[in-house]
């Protein structure tokens, strides 16, 4: 019986782990070194050399609309810059992930909330970007049950 057991959770084990691949992260690489993040602008914007983009350190809201959260966005004069923006999930998953390895240098954000984000069509959606460990690390944005959440706006 206990042999039973055992080989049941063997084979559990082995067939939930079937399948997964395994991710290297090479850290060092020129690539890593590109993705961090520096805070300038007196503290309150963090630039990603590898795309040139800045993002507002401090998130702000909650907003309970997406148009609420837009305006704010659009609205925003910040390091001497009035173009920002609300980011697309994409470009919300690059910052999560920059912070999931570590690479966000000086600029130590928090991503534990919910995010307005919009798609190149102007669909907003609000949610979060979470890791999930099974074959890990894997990804995914979680909508939200919520109807509020925060802006981290985001230029060019």
């Amino acid at each position: 019986m206990k042999r039973n057991i055992a080989l049941y959770f063997l084979l559990t084990y082995l067939f939930v782990l079937n399948g997964c691949v395994v991710q290297s992260n090479s850290s060092g690489s020129t690539d890593d070194a590109k993705r961090k993040l520096f805070l300038v602008e007196g503290g309150l914007v963090c630039l990603e050399l590898r795309t040139n983009k800045m993002w507002q350190f401090n998130k702000e809201g909650p907003f309970a609309s997406w148009e609420e959260a837009d305006r704010y966005a659009t609205e925003l004069k910040l390091g001497g810059h009035d173009d920002w923006r609300l980011p697309t999930r994409s470009e919300l998953f690059d910052l999560f992930y920059t912070h999931y390895w570590k690479n966000d240098g000086n600029c130590v954000m928090t991503h534990k909330s919910e995010f307005w984000v919009i798609s190149k069509d102007r669909e907003s959606s609000l949610g979060h970007w979470e890791d999930d460990f099974l074959c890990g690390p894997e990804f995914n944005f979680v909508e939200a049950i919520k109807e509020y959440g925060f802006v981290r706006a985001i230029r060019p």
